[in-house]
């Protein structure tokens, strides 16, 4: 392992910030209820240039023992171990052809388990059987009467999720679409549609656990959805709800009007919220922890006027986004467990994927490109990830991929940081690592000739990539339709995945 110069401080301030009152000013919450091995040779390692003072933020054996703790309603945090071997084969290959000019369909949604890999597309989410003889092979159907309109990447411990959907749908989608996929599948369009129903369904057998409408939000367009421990969150603009994940329950709900309103949630390890609060031309944001049982406050932190826009990153540690002075991210936020900030990172977009931005979206637990852990926080730029530490904004390695090539982070498992490298273009192929903070090691996962098989989606910044139970998939967030008339419909990806060939 090769060390760095020391790291440099940002000397920049971030935005004026500071710490307000606990209480949801004032809001009124209703409780309701308690390859080859030559192509291994060919893909050389990249070099860990860490800086002095961090830490991996725990070991792979103590990130083994916490998740053998969980509940089966928590948010799972998978353990990943190394495949039989790297060399990758196909998993799963879905694709549909739209034959409706100017009709884009979205495909919210790609989750996997150890089991089953689905993704949702238009109205339907479908199933794929993972570990059978035969790649694709669809194992279940969930059809909605409308499309899906906001989904989130969480899963829990025993394999659930949660979706919103409309509950019709309207004249709009009817009228405006007639077209079907390859072998049926429906088109529909999310914007045109009232998203007014909550849904909790199983991954592996593709049944709803419980369903339920939204109260209040029959006009709604614009849904967020997350997780935390045991609990479903949702807002719609002019009220939110939380729910428990098992039976549906509902916990409390706040649809009273006020001078701030819920922008959305974001989930896993605990629950924060974004709330938008006086002139809706030039709104001001606060930031809060949120007690998912009750949807109490347990801190606030309010952002510096001027922002623009307030995406939230991590809801543990909290990690913000704001567009400060710009319509598009210029720094990085961590606060602490009181809501106070720790330390900003100046950013320069040029350079970074961030993934922050959502045209026409009610996501606000976005930036899906950025992984955080204890002690750091990862994004790539350039041809590297770079890692800062939290306490200091202050960079505290970076990871280089081989010459020319890119490197994206993905997610943590255990006290590693597992990244993709696309090889496109460069005559190499894609793999899929796990990095250690600690050591600098390195450990190639999985191996696999991307440009051929992963096409058009491997790009982080338009498209979902998941490592789960050592596969990688890749799903398309929208799918295109043609652009003339009479002009035929192509095959389009909607989701690929990768598993060990050993």
């Amino acid at each position: 392992m090769s060390f760095g110069p020391p790291p440099t401080p940002y000397n920049v301030p971030g935005p004026d910030v500071s710490s307000g009152p606990p209480p949801r000013t004032g809001r009124r919450r209703t409780a309701v209820g308690a390859v080859a091995a030559v192509l291994l040779v060919a893909l050389a390692a990249g070099v860990w240039a860490f800086g002095p003072g961090g830490s991996g933020g725990g070991s792979a054996s103590d990130a083994r023992a916490a998740a053998g703790r969980q509940a089966p309603d928590d948010i799972r945090e998978t353990v990943e171990k190394r495949p039989p071997s790297p060399e990758g084969t196909a998993a799963v290959s879905y694709e549909e052809t739209l034959r409706t000019v100017g009709r884009n369909v979205s495909a919210m949604g790609t989750w996997a388990t150890d089991k089953v890999f689905a993704k949702g597309f238009g109205n339907e989410i479908r199933g794929f059987r993972l570990g059978g003889s035969e790649a694709s092979e669809i194992a279940w159907r969930l059809t909605l009467p409308g499309p899906l309109c906001a989904v989130t990447r969480h899963v829990s411990v025993d394999g659930r999720t949660a979706i919103a959907y409309a509950g019709e749908a309207t004249d709009a989608d009817s009228d405006a679409d007639t077209g079907t996929g390859t072998d049926g599948g429906p088109e529909a369009d999310p914007l045109t549609s009232a998203c007014d129903r909550l849904a909790v369904f199983d991954i592996d057998t593709g049944k709803k656990m419980w369903d339920t409408k939204l109260a209040g939000a029959g006009s709604s367009l614009a849904v967020n959805v997350t997780m935390t421990d045991g609990t479903v969150v949702t807002a719609w603009g002019e009220g939110s709800a939380a729910y428990e994940l098992t039976g549906g329950k509902r916990l409390w709900a706040d649809t009273d009007p006020s001078t701030c309103a819920d922008e959305g949630f974001a989930g896993g390890r605990d629950l924060l919220a974004l709330l938008s609060c006086g002139d809706s031309a030039d709104p001001t944001y606060r930031v809060q922890k949120i007690d998912p049982r009750t949807g109490d406050a347990e801190w606030t932190y309010r952002v510096a006027r001027g922002v623009q826009g307030v995406s939230l990153v991590s809801s543990s540690p909290a990690v913000v986004a704001v567009a400060a002075g710009d319509v598009v991210v210029t720094d990085l936020i961590s606060l602490d467990e009181r809501g106070k900030r720790r330390a900003t990172i100046r950013l320069n977009r040029d350079h970074q994927v961030l993934d922050c931005d959502r045209t026409f979206s009610a996501v606000v637990e976005s930036c899906g490109a950025i992984v955080v852990d204890d002690e750091r926080l990862y994004l790539s730029e350039e041809d590297h990830i770079v890692a800062h530490d939290l306490a200091t904004g202050r960079t505290a390695g970076k990871f280089d991929a081989p010459a020319g090539g890119e490197m994206h982070p993905l997610r943590m498992s255990g006290g590693q940081l597992i990244a993709y490298r696309p090889g496109r273009g460069l005559g190499r192929p894609d793999a899929v690592v796990a990095l250690d903070p600690e050591s600098g090691e390195e450990t190639l996962l999985l191996l696999f000739a991307g440009g051929a098989e992963v096409g058009a989606l491997d790009d982080p910044a338009h498209n979902d990539i998941v490592y789960e139970h050592g596969r990688v998939f890749f799903g398309a967030r929208t799918v295109v339709g043609p652009y003339d008339e009479g002009e035929v419909g192509g095959t389009d990806q909607v989701a690929v995945g990768i598993e060990s060939a050993g």
